[in-house]
């Protein structure tokens, strides 16, 4: 786990600065304290700042060449396979001077050029330069947990880096980017633009995407990998035999993920998922592990009983329960979003924050979390309701019923709440999405009208090769879900030095979660049916038999309340006006009825509040006209 950055030259002969090149190197720091390099020639420039987690030895830092001398590569992340892509590699003639992935990486390109993608299991933003060819090579994991930013400036030349302020570093401004602060304010969606960011002008590469550039302008970015695309008639039906495999794999993904040659830990909020990976980290034998939680006694949100229930199940496990602080929520926010660098959809972030804190603290400087598993396995209400829906448009009344009755029993909601929130999905995708634009359409009302010109009402994408339940679920998971959660969990991480790892996107397993049927995942109100099952042996009943979900918890009206004067100074009157993206009557009007005791308007504080710390702290340009 690294920052990287780099410097390819346009169409100027002057050379590349080296002094530019380190501070991008410091400005990166934090996600690489144990050393830091920087490389260069006539075209290009790399740095690299490195968290040491695999061969720790002086030997694997990086800029690192391979054995030829031809390629150089500067890497962010962790190629879970490369013990076995190693001895592959040995097996055809390659000799490795070090035990890290990164040379792994190296030798994979020399075999078998942009086609060792789809060999590496892991999560890595990295970039070679081919000294020969003069061309770079870029590429991010398939499910983008790595961050990739570039810009191209206007005489062709490419800067690139792991965060937006390594590229400021340069003296390089960005805008706000108008549809991102539009879907931001008025849905509360972030971190699902594809190609794009909040900064404008600023691009991404996106998840599951390769990049090959030259010196003097000439890029082309392509994917190489997508979620599989099963028939209905294909779909692996819920058997026994299947249920092994999903566990095979499952462990396998943790196993895997256990690689370092420091500690490991986990986080464990007493859900299924994180409750599923500390019992696979005990069948592991992977005993004395620290686990890091936070708890609510007294409230709804507590789930300290089935974190004791887990916890008693193990071997010697040392468990951190991590204290909020509600009174730190302004100097708290402002050094996440330093961190982040885009706005962010609540205070949970702020939750994962402090665990992330207390594990570096602890000397931890690898969490594994069961982040993802809802995405991955139907663990959304909004899923749970699509596929309902889908069950009653087809005609399965029998099969709709019954599992209407679970999820009503599980949810302890009446069976006409749940019939109501169903409903919407027996219409036809199309339908659905008209009435979601119809709402967005509503709800732009609190933008200010030239904001609202330069803005599109995004639609789901027409793949035709799906079903419109199965494009319902992909677009949920690759569009919505995965983008901010990638993206909050490396940001929080690295800001403390620290790895996390998340199995559950191990892409093993999620192409073969997006192959099986439906009911594999939710049965009997049941979500996550192969997980539960999988997993029997190892999880309490408690845990096991759990319907509810609650996540990080944190009590957000509370907290704006009690920091009713951070949050007015972020967004008075004068400040909402001149940055032009929202309807500064709208927003004062929202903010008072939160402080005199409506939560109902919390999320519209939030959404406005967090916008303008990120826009006063990274100094974005006012809205163009």
């Amino acid at each position: 786990m690294c920052g990287i950055a780099g410097i390819l030259v346009g169409r100027s002969t002057a050379p590349i600065d080296e002094g530019q090149l380190w501070r991008m190197a410091e400005s990166l720091r934090h996600r690489g304290p144990d050393a830091a390099g920087v490389w260069r020639d006539a075209k290009l420039g790399f740095a690299h700042t490195r968290l040491s987690i695999v061969d720790l030895s002086a030997a694997a830092n990086q800029p690192m060449l391979d054995t030829t001398g031809r390629y150089i590569l500067v890497f962010n992340g962790e190629i879970f396979n490369h013990v076995e892509l190693r001895g592959e590699l040995r097996d055809l003639g390659h000799t490795f001077r070090t035990q890290s992935d990164s040379e792994v990486i190296l030798a994979a390109y020399r075999e078998w050029n942009a086609g060792c993608l789809q060999r590496f299991n892991g999560m890595w933003a990295f970039a070679i330069w081919d000294t020969l060819e003069q061309e770079l090579f870029a590429s991010r994991d398939r499910a983008g947990k790595k961050p990739f930013y570039y810009v191209q400036q206007s005489d062709g030349s490419l800067m690139f880096a792991s965060e937006v302020k390594a590229l400021r570093s340069l003296g390089v401004r960005f805008g706000v980017d108008p549809q991102a602060a539009f879907d931001f304010l008025t849905q509360g969606t972030y971190g699902h633009l594809g190609a794009n960011t909040f900064f404008s002008g600023l691009r991404q590469l996106p998840a599951a995407h390769m990049l090959r550039a030259r010196p003097g302008g000439t890029l082309a970015v392509s994917r190489y990998w997508e979620l599989p695309v099963t028939a209905r008639r294909d779909r692996l039906p819920y058997t026994s035999e299947l249920t092994r495999r999903f566990r095979d794999l499952f462990v396998d993904a943790v196993r895997v993920r256990l690689r370092a040659d420091v500690p490991v830990g986990a986080t464990l909020s007493g859900g299924l998922d994180s409750s599923a990976i500390v019992g696979v980290l005990d069948q592991l034998g992977k005993h004395d592990v620290h686990l890091f939680t936070r708890q609510y006694p007294g409230t709804s949100h507590d789930e300290s009983q089935y974190v004791d229930a887990v916890v008693k199940r193990l071997h010697r496990p040392v468990l951190h329960v991590v204290p909020e602080n509600p009174d730190a929520l302004g100097e708290q926010v402002g050094n996440v979003m330093d961190s982040q660098e885009e706005p962010f959809g609540d205070t949970s972030i702020l939750a994962h924050n402090d665990l992330m804190r207390a594990a570096r603290a602890e000397g931890i400087p690898v969490i594994l979390s069961g982040q993802g598993g809802d995405e991955l396995l139907l663990g959304y209400p909004s899923m749970v309701h699509a596929y309902l829906g889908h069950l009653v448009a087809h005609g399965s009344l029998a099969t709709a019923w019954s599992e209407i009755r679970g999820w009503s029993e599980g949810q302890k909601q009446s069976m006409r709440r749940v019939a109501m929130q169903v409903a919407p999905h027996v219409l036809p995708l199309g339908i659905r999405d008209d009435v979601r634009t119809l709402r967005v359409r509503r709800l732009a009302q609190r933008a200010t009208p030239n904001l609202r010109r330069q803005v599109a009402f995004h639609r789901f994408q027409q793949d035709v090769r799906r079903g419109a339940l199965d494009r319902y679920i992909a677009e949920v998971f690759t569009r919505f879900a995965l983008p901010h959660l990638t993206h909050y969990d490396d940001r929080n991480a690295m800001m403390f030095s620290v790895e996390g790892r998340m199995p559950f996107l191990d892409y093993r397993l999620v192409e073969l979660a997006f192959s099986v049927e439906y009911s594999a995942l939710l049965h009997g109100g049941f979500t996550k049916r192969l997980l539960r099952e999988s997993c029997s042996d190892f999880l309490p009943d408690l845990v096991r038999q759990r319907r509810d979900k609650i996540g990080f918890f944190t009590p957000l009206a509370r907290w704006l309340r009690a920091n009713a004067a951070t949050v007015r100074q972020a967004t008075s009157p004068e400040y909402v006006r001149s940055l032009g993206v929202m309807e500064s009557a709208w927003f004062q009007d929202r903010l008072a009825a939160l402080m005199n005791g409506d939560d109902s308007a919390h999320l519209d504080v939030w959404r406005g509040f967090i916008l303008h710390v990120w826009a006063s702290r990274f100094e974005v340009s006012s809205l163009a006209a």
